[in-house]
C-alpha cells in the first residue's frame, strides 16, 4: 500500500520552476511500478491530412483513461502529455485495468477516428536492471495546480523499448471494460497568441549526459526567462483569445472520445454547456462564485505548457526575435555537445482539457497548430539519427 501511495505521499515543491533543480529533493519511482506509454501512430500523417485536433483528442484521451481508473481506486499517478501520446507511471495494483482500459480507448479511437494507438509498458526495475533512472518531484506549478517532474534518462530508454515492435506486447481488448472518459473535453477553438506580433513555439530539449541534467534544464529554464520572461508572460493562451468554438462537430468528437459511440443525452448536454460557457466568458458572467474571466485566469494558470519528463517539452509565445535569441544559445549548447533540441513554429495551438471540476481541478493539454510537438520530436530524431549514423 506504501508503494501505491508513492506519488500522492510525495512533499509538494513550492519554488519557481528553475529553482527546482537545485534545491528540490527528488526520490527514486519504485520499482515496482510501471512506464506505460501510449502515441497515436502515423501522427505525422494524420496532421499533414488537417487532422490535428482529432490526434491531440485521442492522445489527451489515453491519459483521461488512466487518470479516472486511478481516481477510482484513490491513486493518485504522475503523467505527461506529449502531444501525439501520453505517458503515466502507474503501481502494480493498477497496472492490467490500465492496459485493458488503454486497449478499449484504441478500439475506440480506430473506430470513430481512423487513429491506431502504439501501447506499450516497461516496469521501473527493467529500467533500473538496464542502468538508467527515473527520479521525480512534485511540483506546484500554480496555486492547486501540480505537476510531476522527471529526471534520468529512464523513460527515454523505456520509450525505445516499448517502441521496438518486437518488445511490445499488447492485452487483448476487453469489450466488457466500462470505460469510464469523464472530464474529458474538446471544445475550445483554435488559439492565436496573445498580439498579432507574437508567434506559437513547441521546444524539446534534452541534455546529452543524464548525470548533467539539473545543470542544464536550470539553465535552459533562465535562458528562457531572461529572452522570453515569465512563465505567465510567455504562455500561449492569453483572456482575449480564448474562446469556445459553437460547433457541432467538437461535440460529436467528444462524445465519440468519452463514450466510443454516439450518446445522444451527451451531446444534447455538451452542446448546452457549449452556449452556458460561451454566454459566460462573453458575458463575464459570475457563476461557481468566478466570473468568466476569473475562469479563463485559471484556464490559462492550468495549462499543460511544461512537461518535464527527462527532457524539457514546453510551448510558449512571444516574438520571433525571442526565438532566434533562445535558438542561438541552444544551438551553441548543441555544438558543445550539452543538449540537443527540436523546435517547430507555427500561428496557434490547440488544446484539449480533463476537467474534474471547474473551480480548481481541470488541466489544460495545449500543443502547437500544424504538428506542434510532433514535428519539433521529428527534427530532434534526425540530428539522433545522425549523431548514431556518424
Amino acid at each position: 500500500m506504501v508503494s501505491e501511495n508513492f506519488y500522492s505521499n510525495l512533499p509538494l515543491v513550492r519554488m519557481p520552476i528553475h529553482e527546482v533543480f537545485s534545491r528540490a529533493a527528488f526520490e527514486d519511482v519504485p520499482a515496482s511500478w510501471y512506464v506505460v506509454m501510449t502515441d497515436v501512430k502515423n501522427s505525422t500523417v494524420a496532421v499533414n491530412e488537417g487532422r490535428h485536433n482529432d490526434v491531440n483528442l485521442v492522445a489527451a484521451s489515453s491519459l483521461v483513461v488512466a487518470l479516472n481508473l486511478g481516481r477510482a481506486a484513490g491513486i493518485e499517478i504522475p503523467f505527461f502529455f506529449t502531444g501525439d501520446g501520453g505517458t503515466m507511471m502507474v503501481p502494480e495494483a493498477l497496472l492490467q485495468r490500465v492496459l485493458q482500459g488503454l486497449q478499449v480507448h484504441n478500439q475506440n479511437s480506430i473506430r470513430n477516428f481512423g487513429l491506431e494507438l502504439h501501447l506499450g509498458h516497461l516496469s521501473i526495475q527493467q529500467v533500473k536492471d538496464a542502468g538508467h533512472f527515473i527520479q521525480i518531484a512534485k511540483v506546484e506549478f500554480f496555486e492547486n495546480f501540480n505537476k510531476p517532474v522527471v529526471l534520468g534518462n529512464g523513460l527515454k530508454y523505456a520509450e525505445e523499448v516499448i517502441k521496438s515492435p518486437h518488445e511490445t506486447k499488447d492485452l487483448p481488448a476487453d469489450n466488457n471494460v466500462d470505460l469510464n472518459m469523464d472530464g474529458l473535453e474538446c471544445r475550445w477553438d483554435k488559439i492565436k497568441p496573445p498580439t498579432p506580433t507574437d508567434e506559437i513555439v513547441c521546444y524539446i530539449i534534452e541534455a546529452v549526459d543524464a548525470d548533467t541534467q539539473k545543470k542544464v534544464f536550470e539553465d535552459i529554464l533562465k535562458q528562457m526567462n531572461e529572452i522570453y520572461g515569465s512563465p505567465v508572460k510567455r504562455n500561449p493562451l492569453s483572456v482575449n483569445r480564448l474562446k469556445l468554438l459553437l460547433s457541432i462537430k467538437k461535440i460529436k468528437n467528444e462524445t465519440m472520445a468519452r463514450y466510443g459511440k454516439w450518446k445522444s443525452t451527451h451531446f444534447a448536454k455538451g452542446f448546452l454547456e457549449m452556449i452556458f460557457g460561451f454566454l459566460w466568458f462573453r458575458l463575464n458572467l459570475k457563476i461557481i462564485k468566478q466570473t468568466g474571466k476569473e475562469q479563463l485566469i485559471r484556464i490559462m494558470n492550468n495549462a499543460d505548457t511544461l512537461t518535464i519528463d527527462g527532457r524539457i517539452n514546453t510551448i510558449i509565445t512571444g516574438l520571433p526575435e525571442n526565438r532566434e535569441r533562445l535558438l542561438a544559445y541552444l544551438q551553441a549548447q548543441e555544438k558543445n555537445g550539452i543538449l540537443r533540441y527540436g523546435h517547430h513554429i507555427s500561428k496557434e495551438s490547440i488544446m484539449t482539457c480533463y476537467i474534474e471540476n471547474r473551480q480548481d481541478k481541470h488541466i489544460h493539454f495545449v500543443d502547437g497548430g500544424d504538428g506542434g510537438y510532433t514535428e519539433a520530436s521529428k527534427e530532434l530524431k534526425l540530428k539522433l539519427m545522425s549523431t548514431i549514423t556518424g
